[in-house]
């Protein structure tokens, strides 16, 4: 299988991710304003709002806020980064499939997948959050303007935030898009800092022209030639921990050559439910995709019972690493270097991590 990575240079990086500075919270108040796609999840606030503004004055941080909301227009957006995709040559088969891994764009916690079967049907996975979508858009038009299949693994900002604005935009057809819908009632009592968030997107899937089919556990789809989907995790509503992630669409991509597991932002008791449900063997597949970024997912033994010989990790370099600006390597609260340490223990041949190999083809 061959691998080819680019990554894109950045002119302007504005990383709200984990300042450490007195202008953190103002920046904090404004992306979150600014950008649907910082998480409420925690990876993103919650590292910010540990800080305090100190001895600037109200006055001081108003000004300061100000100014970083027009350095902030200038910055962070899709002509940091080529909206061209580089796309190695195919190679001559059938009844298999390409797959690329994007970029944590921005350096923000994001996961978007493009899939192109050898019969030249494309599938997208999610995509990334709200700044995204203008590359995404750009990459899609290079495979014609057209998607055979969108599959949505749960509506987190960081997950559907592109897809949203490409919808809003009209520019790319969709012929069907495979997801969970979660009910607005559910939501509220259960995950309510998400409420308008779903509330947009559950219209937003009542609205399409699109074809659009709920997802549940069991079902199987015929992607491609040679190219099948099975559907392990989906709604469970049961679970209220996390209760968005724990939906998370949790499937088996399989063609010719390789297949991938792909676990969105499943958490540990989601995972466990699955565990539960199917044979070891029924899981399996070649690749995983790195539950919830690659932190406080699914835990070790759902891995080992995956045998994965590969990791897809929708993850920044930062998040990597669980480093905050300008401090040591793991001096954030994040579990990454822990799960990394699993998949070690586990054999895994190889990691592939979005935030440093941007984006990467798998063939």
């Amino acid at each position: 299988m061959r691998l080819t990575s680019v990554r894109g240079d950045l002119s302007c990086r504005c990383n709200l991710s984990y300042s450490n500075n007195y202008f953190s919270k103002p920046i904090a108040y404004i992306w979150d304003a600014l950008s649907p796609t910082v998480l409420k999840k925690g990876l993103y606030m919650k590292a910010i709002s540990s800080y305090r503004i100190g001895h600037l004055s109200k006055i001081w941080a108003q000004f300061v806020a100000g100014l970083l909301f027009f350095g902030l227009l200038g910055c962070s957006n899709s002509d940091d980064y080529d909206t061209t995709l580089s796309i190695k040559p195919f190679p001559n088969r059938t009844a298999d499939f390409s797959l690329w891994q994007l970029d944590s764009f921005f350096e923000e916690v994001q996961m978007g997948y493009i899939l192109r079967s050898d019969d030249k049907k494309l599938i997208v996975i999610d995509g990334g959050g709200k700044l995204t979508a203008p590359i995404l858009e750009g990459y899609l038009q290079q495979f014609g303007g057209k998607v055979d299949t969108w599959i949505l693994t749960h509506p987190h900002s960081d997950h559907i935030g592109a897809v949203l604005e490409i919808m809003d935009k009209g520019t790319i057809k969709i012929d069907q898009i495979l997801h969970v819908p979660l009910a607005q009632a559910w939501i509220a009592k259960n995950e309510p800092e998400n409420y308008d968030l779903v509330e947009r997107y559950n219209q937003a899937m009542g609205a399409t022209r699109s074809k659009v089919i709920v997802v549940r556990v069991g079902d199987k789809f015929d992607l491609a030639n040679g190219v099948h989907m099975e559907v392990f995790g989906g709604l469970n509503e049961s679970i209220v921990v996390n209760a968005i992630n724990n939906s998370s669409m949790t499937f088996k991509i399989s063609g010719k050559s390789k297949s991938i597991l792909f676990l969105g932002d499943l958490g540990l008791e989601g995972g466990q439910e699955i565990l539960k449900k199917y044979p070891a063997d029924r899981i399996k597949a070649d690749y995983v995709q790195m539950a919830h970024h690659g932190q406080t997912g699914v835990d070790k033994d759902f891995y080992a019972a995956v045998k994965a010989q590969y990791a897809l990790w929708p993850t920044p370099k930062w998040l990597w690493n669980n480093q905050l600006e300008g401090k040591a390597i793991n001096s954030g609260t994040y579990k990454t270097l822990v799960v990394r340490s699993w998949m070690e223990s586990l054999d895994i041949k190889e990691n592939y991590v979005s935030g440093l190999e941007g984006n990467l083809q798998i063939d």
